[in-house]
């Protein structure tokens, strides 16, 4: 692969990564050049299929007859994986979405392979070159995407163990592929990359119920919110933030999260200086959101949970400090 054409590709992912979270691209910038062009390319892939699945990207997708063929066995496995559910998108809508998803998983393998070509998407040219350079497991993206086939579904999680195998497609596999790049000696890194995950992802599913719920998701498992006594209507009605009942959910909740965090604040020991600064700043940053639900006794309901502006000021203070220290033992 030409090196302007590699180049332009990293360039493009760098953009995307930038583009789409300032949190995660500061985050990135103590780690060596070529290790943080490897993760701009996994981020913006990442991005990408994210997008898709939430419709915040109409699919570009050329239906050729391989592509035809892998999506319909594709679209057969997902249906057996989900049976009894309606696709939450019309027939041609949902198709188009797994169609994009299903080549973007043969794009993938493509670049496992080392058979992308200049006329590929940037994107693919970037991850062909990752793999060649890291020893990524194609299973760990291939997770991904199956994250993102689940939420082409009507979500319905009833126990903790459904919400954290959801948990561990989307959030857990991206860490286990990113542990690759940043390096370790030990295999352990990799479970508690696994914690680290389900505990970001957890935060996230209580940060953002509203964001969820407009679009059919609730990720909370019900069997749970049935043992408070809080219904899927009482959920929805948004007057749930003042009761007993939600108060003791989120007890409940934040015991789950705090026995994770447990377990992925030993990742960062595994990972060398400039390593771990990107997990431990997504680690704070993460801490913080949680800390703002418990200042707001667990209303998640009435206004977004955002960080202040001090906050992030703060962690941008963070982030330079731990750059510095990473420099220093490096």
């Amino acid at each position: 692969m030409k090196s302007l054409l590699l180049a332009n590709a990293y360039d493009y992912c760098e953009a995307v990564c930038r583009e789409a979270s300032t949190t995660f691209y500061s985050s990135f910038s103590a780690l060596q050049l070529e290790k943080r062009k490897a993760v701009h390319a996994v981020y913006a892939l990442c991005r990408w299929v994210d997008d898709i699945v939430d419709g915040d990207e109409e699919p570009n997708v050329t239906e050729t007859e391989a592509l035809r063929v892998a999506t319909n066995q594709r679209q057969r496995l997902v249906d057996e994986i989900h049976a009894g559910k309606v696709p939450v998108l019309p027939p041609e809508e949902h198709r188009r979405r797994l169609m994009a998803l299903t080549e973007i998983r043969m794009k993938i393998g493509q670049a496992f392979d080392q058979t992308i070509t200049a006329n590929d998407h940037p994107i693919f040219i970037a991850l062909q070159d990752v793999f060649a350079r890291y020893p990524i497991k194609l299973n760990d993206f291939e997770t991904v995407i199956e994250g993102m086939e689940d939420d082409l579904y009507p979500v319905q999680n009833q126990t903790w163990d459904e919400l954290r195998s959801y948990c561990y497609k989307v959030a857990s596999a991206v860490g286990l592929i990113l542990i690759e790049i940043y390096g370790y000696e030990d295999r352990a890194a990799r479970l508690h990359a696994i914690d680290l995950g389900i505990q970001m992802q957890l935060i996230n599913v209580l940060r953002d119920i509203n964001e969820d719920m407009e679009r059919g998701r609730i990720y909370l498992p019900q069997e749970v919110l049935a043992s408070h006594n809080i219904s899927l209507e009482m959920l929805k009605g948004g007057n749930v933030a003042q009761s007993l009942a939600w108060r003791g959910f989120i007890v409940e909740y934040m015991d789950v999260v705090k026995r994770h965090q447990a377990s992925a604040s030993h990742l960062f020991g595994y990972l060398d200086a400039r390593a771990r600064v990107q997990p431990e700043i997504m680690a704070d940053a993460y801490a913080s959101i949680l800390n703002e639900i418990v200042r707001r006794s667990g209303d998640v309901f009435s206004q977004p949970v955002t960080l202040s502006s001090w906050r992030k000021l703060l962690f941008g203070v963070r982030l330079s400090l731990r750059k510095l220290r990473a420099r220093y033992f490096a």
